[in-house]
């Protein structure tokens, strides 16, 4: 697969050859240039999936590269966030990113899966409540029970995650304690959702390979192992009719800027 850098905020990997493939979407924690993004969204290509990571921080201030990203203050960051991002509009620019993927030939009919990591998991799991075209969701250490003024906590909304779910914890974590995501899994095996939880012995953000010290080679491979193992039984099947969460509309939502984000680079597997 050839890789290069994202243009408009988006990152797409084809599969090689003929017929239609499941789609899964990658939601960042950071920012959607942090290198192991474009690299999850190739390896999902290689699996054979049609897979995006969709930028949903795009208004953040030099956005451009990781680099310059990294070298952006974070007080700068926080209140950029505090300001724009909402939770109607996180539903807005991952349903731009479904319906470009719905006109792709080669996308499956079937459900769309998420993958996402820390704040992306979080999001993911929030999304799976609000979007009729969501099918699985896989979370990196994702909060469960944490809100704030942009969105919900999952355990808010749970009741109405009825996907497939799995869960990936790193167990030297104390920003999700274990205590949260037992209670999350127990929710959901309440309700007759099915939930998968693999603990990985490493610390939070433990399958970004560009971070010095946090990234665990044989944990994150054992986990994309069950990951990819997951997403071929659960992307791309049939949607079956669910109730859908109300959407956070009390919250005021900034007009300003662009979520769809209609032009994508593609990569496709095996360039």
């Amino acid at each position: 697969m050839t890789m290069g850098t994202a243009r408009d905020g988006a990152y797409v990997a084809h599969p090689r050859g003929k017929g239609r493939h499941p789609a899964v979407i990658v939601i960042h924690a950071n920012r959607n240039t942090e290198p192991y993004i474009a690299s999850t969204t190739e390896m999902l290509g290689e699996a054979g999936f049609v897979a995006m990571a969709v930028d949903v921080f795009h208004f953040l201030p030099n956005n451009a590269t990781w680099e310059s990203a990294r070298r952006t203050p974070g007080d700068s960051v926080t209140a950029v966030v505090r300001r724009e991002f909402r939770e109607p509009r996180l539903v807005r620019n991952v349903q731009a990113a479904i319906d470009y993927l719905r006109r792709q030939q080669d996308v499956d009919p079937g459900g769309v899966a998420l993958l996402g990591f820390c704040g992306g998991g979080w999001n993911a799991l929030l999304l799976a409540t609000q979007l009729r075209d969501v099918g699985a969701v896989v979370a990196f250490y994702a909060p469960t029970t944490l809100s704030d003024v942009q969105h919900r906590s999952p355990m808010e909304v749970v009741s109405y995650i009825r996907v497939p779910v799995l869960y990936q914890r790193a167990t030297t974590d104390p920003s999700v304690p274990l205590t949260d995501v037992e209670r999350f899994e127990a929710a959901l095996r309440a309700q007759g959702t099915s939930i998968e939880r693999i603990d990985c012995a490493a610390a939070h953000g433990f399958f970004a390979w560009n971070r010095d010290g946090v990234f665990n080679e044989s944990e994150a491979t054992r986990a994309w192992r069950e990951t990819v193992h997951f997403l071929r039984d659960n992307a791309g099947r049939p949607m079956q009719p669910r109730a859908l969460a109300p959407s956070r509309t009390s919250l005021s939502v900034p007009s300003s800027g662009t979520d769809a984000r209609a032009s994508m680079h593609v990569l496709h597997a095996g360039e």
